[in-house]
């Protein structure tokens, strides 16, 4: 079979590296597979037809100039890693939702009309896709309550962890943490941080320093990021992955402060890697992370105490990956 993949995501975000997962697990000897991306970034795909696109897929010009010709003309099917289908493709669509958050949560798009666009891709997904793998129950349950009409469509397929992080796991063990605490991931307003700033302000009393890899740029919280206030927090900026693992890997505590995720990733890696995750107490986290040691916060008050806990040792490698595997995401990719 030949199967095509919309490659444009990599290196953004969390989306970025769930794409990459699910590319370094494919079976390249079983398909003849047609990665679309900067080709610079899909190199080590060697087996792969590579076809060179560097358009933003969120962008206009990104829905339009797909290169869809030769899609349709050479290529049984197409995996899009989003809930974004280019206009055009008219062979079978095998999208991936990781959440709604446009619709649940309107204060994340800009006015009415960019709400009505999102629901707009959102629709055309559930409609034109043949089958829509959700990241976790929580993100299916939300499919069925808006597109009722198409959830039969729907299947939990939960993401896993990387190859790059499991090679750097095998050597890799901080056995004295930092009195660190990190947080990984953009700063939209649904991402917490205004209740993870509010809670350090006071934990930072301790002596205790956060981390926060991201950009600072265009930081959202509501409240006011004055330096001699939170002088003790580190903004990092985008960093590689193996980076980004020492980061976590050393830390105390990882945060995940959301009021809204589809799955969350760091808080997997963060396990992995033999750091305890500190986590807001919502309906994704409680079926993603439960059985597995991390520590749940209710509020400001409760997370600023948990940040000045010793915590847990950690050792669940195995159980994570008996549980959460991009071989597994993958092979429950029905094409």
């Amino acid at each position: 079979m030949k199967i095509a993949v919309d490659c444009r995501y990599l290196g953004k975000s969390g989306i970025g590296r769930v794409l990459e997962g699910i590319l370094d697990n494919l079976n390249y000897n079983e398909h003849k597979f047609y990665l679309v991306g900067d080709e610079k970034k899909l190199d080590k795909y060697e087996e792969a037809v590579i076809i060179d696109d560097k358009t933003n897929p969120f962008s206009k010009k990104g829905l339009f100039k797909f290169n869809k010709k030769r899609i349709n003309k050479e290529c049984d099917c197409i995996i899009i890693p989003n809930f974004i289908i280019p206009l055009g493709i008219k062979i079978p669509v095998h999208s991936i939702m990781h959440d709604l958050i446009f619709l649940d949560i309107k204060e994340t798009v800009n006015g009415k009309s960019d709400y009505l666009i999102k629901k707009y891709l959102l629709k055309r997904c559930m409609k034109k896709s043949v089958t829509i793998a959700c990241v976790s129950a929580f993100t299916k349950s939300r499919c069925e309550y808006h597109f009722k009409k198409y959830s039969h469509k729907c299947y939990v397929n939960y993401n896993g962890l990387s190859k790059d992080i499991q090679e750097f796991g095998k050597n890799f063990e901080y056995v004295n943490k930092d009195d660190t605490v990190v947080y990984v991931g953009n700063i939209k307003r649904h991402k917490g941080l205004n209740t993870l700033l509010a809670a350090f302000a006071e934990a930072e009393k301790s002596g205790l320093k956060l981390k926060i890899i991201g950009e600072k740029e265009g930081f959202l919280t509501g409240l006011k990021l004055d330096e001699t206030a939170y002088k003790n927090v580190e903004f990092t900026g985008r960093i590689d992955n193996d980076a980004l693992y020492k980061e976590i890997g050393k830390a105390k505590y990882l945060i995940q402060p959301s009021i809204y995720e589809g799955f969350g990733l760091p808080p997997l890696e963060a396990l992995y890697l033999g750091t305890q995750p500190i986590l807001s107490d919502i309906e994704v986290f409680r079926e993603i992370y439960s059985g597995f040691p991390v520590k749940f916060f209710t509020d400001t008050a409760d997370l600023a105490q948990l940040m000045q806990t010793k915590p847990d040792k950690i050792n669940c490698r195995n159980a994570i990956l008996e549980k959460f595997s991009f071989s597994k995401f993958v092979n429950n990719i029905n094409v």
